[in-house]
């Protein structure tokens, strides 16, 4: 059985496998399946690059590499709908450094959002779990612009290698509502094919701490990006 997140229909592997994404670094495009062909994926849909509480979730799940993907290997990917002046590169360079491509349809976007584009309006402003996600945000120090479209919400998956389809996904239903990070680490524990001892205890070991509320943030990586956020 999947973890997948109960607050939305679970998108068929499907209709995954044959979005176009373009690599921003020479333009060329491939289909989406080539992600998960040698390798399961978590695969983090953002909203929007400039957005501080996107940052934040990128750059939690990226301090995370080291397990995530060098010793679980599962292959970590971003995923844009919009590329404007240097904003993907900013993010890139300071929250995610990793595979980061561009997705020109917003399928991802459709998908996770269950077959339709789910927007965020000004109305967000409105709920108390926005000012509530903006608050904790807050406490990280992470800053953000008001370039893009920001209405759009993303989500996340994580997906079993080959054909072995969706294992968990989580549609983002308010401005900063991230995917719960003990979920997450316990579905690409389960996509991973690594099942050594060492392997096995590091997992354990920082599952117990994200769930404590033990979050670890990469400073390092953040030094990386300059210039007003």
């Amino acid at each position: 059985m999947s973890t997948q997140e109960s607050q939305n229909t679970q998108t068929p592997i499907k209709d995954l496998e044959d979005i176009t994404l373009t690599d921003l670094g020479d333009n060329s495009t491939f289909k989406a399946n080539t992600l998960w062909q040698d390798s399961p994926a978590l695969v983090l849909v953002v909203r929007r690059p400039g957005c501080q509480l996107c940052r934040e979730e990128a750059l939690r799940i990226s301090s995370y590499r080291d397990l995530i993907s060098d010793k679980l290997g599962v292959k970590m990917v971003a995923i844009v709908h919009e590329n404007l002046d240097n904003e993907v590169e900013e993010f890139n360079k300071g929250y995610w450094n990793g595979l980061l491509y561009f997705d020109k349809e917003k399928s991802f976007f459709s998908q996770v959002g269950g077959g339709n584009i789910q927007y965020g309006g000004m109305l967000s402003f409105l709920k108390p779990s926005v000012w509530f996600n903006i608050g904790q945000n807050m406490k990280t120090g992470i800053t953000g612009n008001m370039k893009g479209e920001g209405r759009i919400l993303g989500g996340l998956y994580v997906i079993h290698q080959g054909s072995g389809g969706v294992e968990y996904q989580y549609r983002e239903k308010v401005w900063g509502d991230h995917s719960p990070f003990d979920q997450v680490l316990t579905a690409v524990k389960k996509v991973s094919k690594k099942n050594d001892p060492v392997t096995e205890a590091v997992y354990q070991e920082t599952l117990d701490k994200v769930k404590k509320g033990e979050i670890v943030f990469n400073k390092d990586l953040r030094s990386g990006c300059t210039g007003e956020m």
